[in-house]
């Protein structure tokens, strides 16, 4: 069943667009009182002073910036106290800046790099005509940063360009940084890009910032929105810690992307990459007889063609263009090892990205860009779904289409008064579409005759679980800034617009169309895969089919207004104040203040030592399709119904399936619920939330308070050494939780266990419900009339986290051939339940507090990532990564429900006489080794040339597993499985890969 929606902007969401155009005139009126200076977090500001050979300022003095990849030309004058301010230059290419006056020899310095959001400032010492100036430049895009404390590692264009990605895919860059870890074991593998996680938080909460503008879904917040090819990629900022008020609905963690630009000369790039079969290792943990599912992967081949151009548009110079496309072919062996169908099933991913940005100097103090991208993918196995005994009969195609659209303006209004604009578009359709191959009714057959020396195993064709989910988003961002005396204060806004929804959920849930589960067959396979005995209703054990509502819309407004202030209390020291105000219309919250305090002391006057910290408050987002679990799993959302012979629902024929309603007398079976919080006035009416144990009245953003210290210093040209502390207090955490549970159910010993019966009788909601109608609930077994439901699950807002880190990086920005980034971690998460993750529920759903309080699933103590360049002797590029890690933490369980409350606790065992903590199992240690090799040759001179570079990725084929048995048993002594690794690429990184590519420059 698909529905196709058309998305309507609703009179409120014009209502809120007008409430911040209100806010944003308010700023801008606020803005023109006082002279500024503005940048977005894709551009970036050259500060600095001009004094004479006597140290006395001077004013009046003309600055001229230069920018050498595409022309941009700006000029500014020193004021009375000899400082100056160009605000909100384009990063992209070096810069040349010269400074001159009347009766002084002019000065000028050339090759200097911008950061996204960062300021450069720059000392300039004229002299008289005829002697030299001197110049001194810090806070360079690869220098020690000195005006904010924000904490993090950036990545440029040659680091980007030479590291080893698997795919060349850039949401691995962020692995560079040892504070992030992969989130392979935490959710969606199918998504085709790296999920990883930060300062204790989930996968869903990096903020992914691109070209000044939201790179975010807001459906599901796992990745970025429309993926960008690597070759369009200039700068990544990594950050741990955004301490930016421009920075929020998230955890402090930050990636911050620009892409480029085209230059003045006409360059491209042609690339073609391949992966074998023949160079791969295998998987460990199963062998193609005895694979379990289709993530069991026997081979995985990869074919890519990458494209750019840029260059100028007309004789002006003032227009420049870049293009940029990637097409992947992924071909995935899943061996199926049923023998109805023995043999690999071919999983095929293709995949389209395509890039588009035009720059345009409009005069002398406005210039504005276009980007427009696309990612287009499909998946013929998506997560495995074929593999194992799992025939292709049940096979699903996975497709996700999202596009991108955005306009940038920098506007000079005045030599006082800079504005920065960004608007953008963003559509997915499809965000998530999964399309059985086979749609219809869905038919099982257990075939007990023989395969040769085994049982043939259950013959299984059709499925009518699909999903059709869209997104629509609206985005503007508003930011300008004042310079006052040593003030420097940025304001701003933003808001996101977002239309979601659609029918079903991820890997599609209903079952619409009716399932047959057979009687065993045990004639040969053919006859029991023939349609004369699969229409045969006599053959039929039982009927399945699911009834209600799977459709859902969500309109969604994330807005906010942010201000902060850079006080320069000298030139070497700066504290930092700022305050941002953020509301999420999906959720009930509307107090999110974040309020941000640091400084930045430079230790030395020269900025090459300085020291930093800050606190803030970070407000998380409540992913959109939060809203599935409420339509679907509410009380009028979807059930499944089952019918046997003879039973009311049981199809007269096998044709009549599906059945349009739930026929009369059908006893609908107790349902379990998923409900949203805050909503008693729609529920009353099927159940009273007052008699439940603690039904929250309000959904809440989750907010982290974060503290961070850290030494940053230049202690050699091209060298810097960083050492942060950063600490993390995250409170309001969402947790699905039973609010109908059972009565405790104390354990002290193995082995205890309390049937679904007992425990329902102690539910809150059936002790009232029995009261109700003067009858009493048998303990013993269920008996009609009883309860319509069991248990009822919401979300509420009481996770709570602690995480302390020291990272330490130490890198060499590229120079004389050489790059290096070093980068450590050391951390510690504790919690009580794991953000964004699956498999949350509580050993108890009484006691969930202290009790559940241990090692959070992500809590990887140590991680070492180095990483880096070296041009040697012909040269010849060397390189790559090397990653070095502490083992995963994984959950002891029971394996069986031992309090009665199915779907709503996970038990854990019981280790003298007490219950064990969560996630107290611990993996095995992570390493791997991915080096690369490269060299150009020239095709034509030196304008043209070949480039030759082999890759391996975990060369050493070091079984690298994250996820582990944890199931102790139900019994005094430990199940023999216990704490072995579990296969396939949901638990285990990728073994040994080779990657070839040929790339022609020009």
């Amino acid at each position: 069943m698909k529905l196709n929606f058309v998305f309507l902007i609703h009179t409120r969401s014009a209502r809120l667009w007008r409430r911040l155009l209100r806010c944003c005139s308010f700023l801008f009126a606020l803005v023109l009182s006082l002279s500024a200076a503005a940048q977005t977090t894709d551009t970036a500001i050259l500060e600095g002073t001009v004094t004479d050979q006597t140290s006395a300022v001077v004013p009046q003095a003309e600055i001229t910036v230069l920018n050498a990849l595409t022309g941009l030309h700006r000029t500014a004058s020193t004021d009375t106290r000899g400082a100056f301010t160009l605000a909100g230059l384009p990063i992209d290419g070096e810069y040349q800046v010269r400074v001159a006056h009347p009766g002084f020899s002019p000065a000028q310095v050339d090759h200097v790099t911008l950061a996204a959001g960062s300021a450069v400032r720059i000392s300039v010492a004229l002299n008289i005509a005829g002697a030299s100036a001197e110049v001194h430049v810090v806070g360079s895009a690869t220098d020690v940063r000195i005006d904010q404390p924000q904490l993090g590692i950036r990545l440029g264009s040659t680091q980007i360009e030479e590291t080893p990605l698997p795919g060349r895919r850039i949401t691995y860059l962020p692995l560079l940084n040892a504070a992030n870890r992969p989130a392979i074991n935490q959710g969606d593998v199918f998504m085709n890009e790296n999920l990883f996680t930060t300062n204790g938080a989930g996968r869903r909460q990096p903020w992914f910032e691109i070209d000044g503008s939201n790179g975010n879904d807001s459906w599901g917040r796992q990745t970025i929105f429309t993926n960008i090819p690597q070759m369009a990629v200039d700068e990544m900022t990594v950050l741990t810690n955004g301490f930016s008020t421009q920075y929020g609905a998230g955890v402090g963690s930050v990636v911050n992307i620009v892409t480029r630009s085209g230059g003045d000369k006409l360059h491209g790039q042609f690339l073609e990459l391949w992966r074998p079969a023949d160079s791969e290792a295998s998987l460990s943990g199963f062998t193609p007889t005895n694979a379990t599912s289709g993530n069991d992967l026997a081979s995985d081949t990869l074919g890519q063609t990458a494209v750019s151009l840029g260059g100028k548009i007309g004789s002006d110079g003032k227009t420049h263009f870049f293009l940029a496309g990637e097409f992947n072919r992924q071909e995935r062996d899943s061996p199926v090892i049923s023998p109805l169908d023995r043999g690999n099933y071919v999983g095929h991913y293709r995949g389209w990205l395509g890039f588009l940005r035009l720059d345009r100097q409009l005069n002398a103090h406005n210039n504005a860009f276009l980007r427009a991208n696309m990612d287009h993918f499909y998946d013929t196995n998506p997560n495995g779904i074929v593999g194992g005994n799992s025939l292709p009969t049940v096979a699903r195609i996975f497709r996700r289409y999202t596009y991108s659209g955005e306009v940038g303006e920098t506007a000079v209004l005045s030599p006082t008064v800079l504005n920065n604009v960004r608007l953008q578009f963003q559509l997915a359709s499809p965000i998530t579409e999964f399309d059985p191959v086979v749609f219809g009714t869905q038919f099982v057959v257990p075939i007990t005759s023989s395969c040769g020396s085994v049982a043939c195993g259950t013959f299984t064709s059709g499925t009518s679980q699909s999903a059709l989910l869209m997104n629509r988003q609206y985005v503007v961002n508003e930011t300008l800034a004042v310079v006052h005396g040593r003030h420097q204060l940025t304001v701003g806004g933003s808001l996101l617009d977002a239309h979601t929804g659609g029918n079903s959920k991820e890997f599609g849930g209903p079952i619409f169309l009716g399932s047959f589960t057979y009687l065993p067959c045990s004639q040969p396979v053919a006859a029991c895969e023939s349609p004369d005995y699969l229409n045969s209703i006599a053959n039929v054990q039982s009927y399945q089919q699911s009834y209600g509502n799977a459709n859902y819309t969500v309109d969604d407004q994330l807005w906010s207004l942010f201000a902060q202030d850079d006080y320069h209390l000298s030139h070497r020291f700066t504290v930092n104040m700022g305050l941002r105000y953020e509301r999420q219309s999906f959720t009930d919250a509307k107090l999110n203040f974040a309020p941000r305090a640091g400084f930045v002391f430079d230790l030395t006057g020269n900025g090459s030592f300085v020291v930093r910290g800050g606190f803030g408050i970070y407000h998380s987002q409540i992913v959109d399709n939060s809203q599935a679990n409420y339509v679907l799993g509410g009380p009028s959302g979807v059930f499944n119904y089952t019918a046997t012979p003879g039973q009311a629902g049981f199809p007269a024929a096998v044709a009549d399936a599906p059945l349009p309603v739930l026929p009369a007398g059908a006893a609908i079976p107790v349902r379990t619920l998923y409900v949203r919080p805050g909503d008693s006035t729609y529920l009353n009416q099927f159940f009273p939330t007052s008699v439940l144990n603690g039904y929250p009245d309000k959904l809440l953003n989750p907010y982290s308070e974060q503290w961070t210290l850290s030494l940053e210093h230049r202690f050699a040209e091209q060298w810097l050494l960083s050492v942060d502390y950063v600490g993390t207090h995250t409170l309001r955490i969402v947790r699905p939780l039973d609010v109908d549970s059972p009565s405790p159910f104390p354990r002290t010993a193995q082995g205890q266990v309390r049937t679904a019966q007992a425990a329902n009788c102690t539910r809150s909601y059936w002790i009232y419900w029995y009261a109700q109608n003067e009858t009493t609930c048998n303990l013993a077994k269920a008996t009609n009339p009883q309860p319509p439901y069991s248990t009822i699950q919401t979300d509420v807002n009481d996770g709570y986290l602690h995480y302390d880190a020291l990272d330490v990086n130490l890198s060499h920005a590229f120079s004389h051939g050489f790059s290096m980034l070093a980068s450590y971690t050391w951390s510690h998460t504790l919690d009580n339940v794991d953000p964004d993750t699956t498999s949350q529920n509580p050993n108890d759903a009484n006691f969930t507090g202290q009790q559940e309080y241990g090692n959070a699933i992500y809590d990887q103590r140590n991680r070492f990532v180095l990483s880096g360049l070296y041009v040697a002797p012909l040269k010849i590029r060397i390189g790559g990564v090397t990653t070095l890690a502490s083992g995963l933490p994984y959950n002891l369980t029971t394996g069986v429900v031992n309090n009665g409350d199915t779907g709503g606790t996970t038990a854990r065992p019981v280790i003298n006489g007490a219950v064990v903590g969560r996630n107290t199992g611990r993996g095995g240690s992570i390493y791997s080794v991915d080096p690369f090799i490269a060299r150009m040759f020239p095709l034509y001179k030196e304008s043209v040339q070949l480039d030759l570079r082999a890759e391996a990725f975990n060369v050493l084929n070091h079984a690298n597993f994250v996820g582990y048995n944890g199931t102790y048993g139900n019994t005094a002594t430990p199940g023999a499985a216990l704490g072995q690794p579990l296969a396939g690429i949901t638990n285990q990184l990728p073994a040994r890969e080779m990657q070839f590519s040929a790339k022609v420059t020009f």
